[in-house]
């Protein structure tokens, strides 16, 4: 019996890929033949045309489009997602979909050993919703500090008591409010308690509680602690920027959205931006604005379009035949959140989450009519922001996160997550997992150690001046020896901290004692082994920033109004304007930077703005 439900649920998790990218594509052709009946934008001129309908791209639609006389233009390159993509347990599943722009950094000299070619995946959304609608939903709005640090560089209103309240305005508050953090409960983007936890949760946090740790919220004054994650879920659904601002804005007669265009630059006359020219389906059009083109392609695909828009660094644009406009450092100042996956931790009880528990028909009536149940899980039991003892901060300004996972790599029986990380799976399948495989116990989880505040600094630079081609992606991972030392460091203390509990011990929480593949010359569990682990497990949190720095010197890109300098009508929003990387998640942060920017726009444009009534999107809509 127990043979026969490890073979269906292999099948299922086979399966789930397929069905999500085969379902993306009916999705693809259908909007492609209702496109037909649509009017051509090309005809027509707009105030203001933005460029990507991610995570700040579809809030600007919503807020620019409040406004009766502005006349907008949405252009995403990707199409509307499917109602699997709503589903957060499959959230993984979205990965290496027509859903994700699959990207891959260069090889990595200090990292990314155990990947192919030592080269990391970088998923980014390519829908509307752009990256909220594939990441792991948690809410972290990063340390108050971060933005501080942003004004003390000269970034005029970027300090947290500047920019708390573009926070409280995005937010529509329904989870449990503790400590001093003050929610808005009257924006458009719920951030709830998770709603589904293993029972490894409850001993986390008395585990924190034992060793002297704050248990609670995160989000206000203090940071350090741990908390039951916060999520942006709608009646256990995924609750993007799509399903929140787009879907409440899109009907709107002053709100056009185009999709499945790709721009291939800015049009650039006499120092001022009059327009795009964009690629669908197969055709090539140019659409003008009169007031603004506003970038929110993401940290890739910001800097990528300036760049062929002659805008970046001079030297690189004039290699590659590129007229340059306007000599800046675009693409300068990648930052990303570098993690490794520490474990698997054995479990000896059947409590993590195990898909052969949690394929049934009670599953699918708690998630139907509930919204309940393991079919909403973010695969986060609990986090923690922790001091690691190697930087001089004060106490409220943790620099290491930890992620508690529900589940481990095994979980879908080797079948697709390993994939989704770039790993060479043959080596490590006959080097590792083999040796832990065993269908009829698979109880393990891990946990992801964070690096907050990267030092290495990498960049993305153009291959080629054709706009079909793919970036350079370089991140340039611990090319800065303190990020190594911090994440071996946070290794270190998280392992410590989990075997001198009780609450833990008494699930077993073991780590297996079997040699890396890669660092077998090392004695296991050393601190040379974990040296030599996270250079081969090194993965990516998915929130790169920076590469369209605001920043009044001359290392900025824009200025504290997200103004591309020397270039009229051209703004930048979206996470690659940030200075420097916030302590945490990072899709709070762009949703409140676009937010902020949609009010700077109004004021340089002053209309009198009619309120538009907030049409909730219903549960059967998301």
């Amino acid at each position: 019996m127990k043979a026969l439900q490890h073979q269906i649920v292999y099948l299922a998790v086979t399966c789930i890929p397929l069905i999500v990218s085969c379902l993306a594509f009916l999705v693809y052709w259908s909007e492609f033949i209702s496109s037909v009946l649509e009017t051509d934008v090309a005809h027509q001129y707009f105030d203001f045309i933005i460029i990507g309908g991610g995570s700040a791209g579809s809030v600007l639609a919503n807020r620019l489009s409040e406004v009766d006389r502005f006349k907008v233009l949405l252009i995403e390159a990707g199409g509307a997602p499917s109602f699997l993509s709503s589903i957060p347990s499959l959230t993984a599943h979205l990965q290496l979909s027509p859903y994700d722009w699959q990207h891959l950094t260069e090889p990595q000299e200090k990292a990314c050993g155990a990947m192919v070619g030592r080269r990391c995946r970088w998923p980014s959304g390519k829908m509307l919703g752009g990256s909220s609608g594939m990441n792991y939903m948690l809410y972290v709005r990063g340390n108050q500090k971060d933005y501080d640090s942003w004004a003390e560089q000269g970034n005029t209103g970027w300090s947290w008591q500047e920019v708390v309240k573009y926070f409280t305005k995005a937010e529509r508050s329904e989870g449990s409010e503790t400590g001093d953090t003050v929610y808005g409960f009257n924006g458009i983007l719920p951030v709830t308690d998770s709603v589904y936890v293993t029972p490894l949760a409850s001993d986390i946090l008395e585990m924190a509680r034992d060793k002297g740790y704050n248990v609670g919220d995160m989000n206000g004054a203090n940071q350090t602690g741990f908390m039951v994650p916060q999520v942006n879920h709608r009646d256990g659904l995924r609750a993007d920027t799509y399903r929140t601002y787009l879907k409440q804005a899109k009907h709107r007669s002053n709100l056009v959205i185009l999709k499945n265009a790709r721009v291939l630059n800015v049009l650039i006359e006499n120092g001022e931006a009059v327009g795009v020219a964009y690629s669908r389906y197969g055709k090539e059009r140019m659409v003008r604005c009169r007031k603004e083109v506003i970038v929110s392609a993401g940290t890739v695909g910001s800097p990528k379009i300036l760049m062929l828009s002659g805008v970046g660094p001079s030297s690189q644009l004039q290699k590659l035949g590129i007229k340059v406009v306007r000599d800046l450092p675009v693409g300068k100042n990648l930052q990303d959140h570098l993690t490794t996956m520490l474990g698997p931790f054995m479990i000896n009880k059947p409590i993590s989450f195990d898909p052969s528990r949690f394929l049934s028909l009670k599953t699918l009536y708690d998630f139907m009519f509930s919204g309940e149940g393991p079919a909403t899980t973010v695969g986060v039991d609990a986090m923690a922001f922790l001091h690691s003892g190697l930087a001089k901060e004060s106490e409220d300004r943790p620099d290491i996160q930890l992620l508690f996972m529900s589940s481990w790599i095994l979980a879908d029986y080797w079948t697709f997550i390993w994939r989704t990380f770039g790993l060479d799976g043959d080596r490590l399948w006959d080097g590792y997992f083999q040796q832990l495989y065993y269908p009829k116990n698979m109880n393990a989880v891990s946990i992801l150690p964070i690096i907050l505040r990267p030092k290495s600094l990498g960049e993305v630079k153009l291959a080629s001046a054709n706009p079909w081609a793919n970036p350079i992606i370089d991140p340039k991972y611990f090319s800065h020896p303190d990020d190594l030392a911090l994440l071996v460091k946070a290794v270190e203390k998280t392992v410590h901290m989990v075997n001198t509990s009780e609450h833990m011990k008494q699930h077993g929480y073991d780590l297996p004692n079997i040699l890396f593949p890669g660092c077998e010359e090392f004695d296991l569990f050393s601190s040379s082994y974990w040296t030599c682990y996270v250079s081969q497990m090194s993965l990516t949190m998915y929130h790169p920033v920076g590469t369209c720095k605001m920043a009044v010197d001359r290392t900025g890109v824009v200025d504290p109004k997200l103004k591309v300098k020397g270039v009229k009508g051209l703004r930048v929003v979206d996470a690659s304007i940030m200075p420097t990387i916030v302590s945490g998640n990072t899709n709070a942060a762009t949703i409140m930077i676009a937010e902020k920017a949609a009010d700077m726009i109004k004021d340089d444009w002053p209309a009198k703005t009619r309120r538009v009534g907030r049409e909730w999107a219903r549960r059967d809509e998301l």
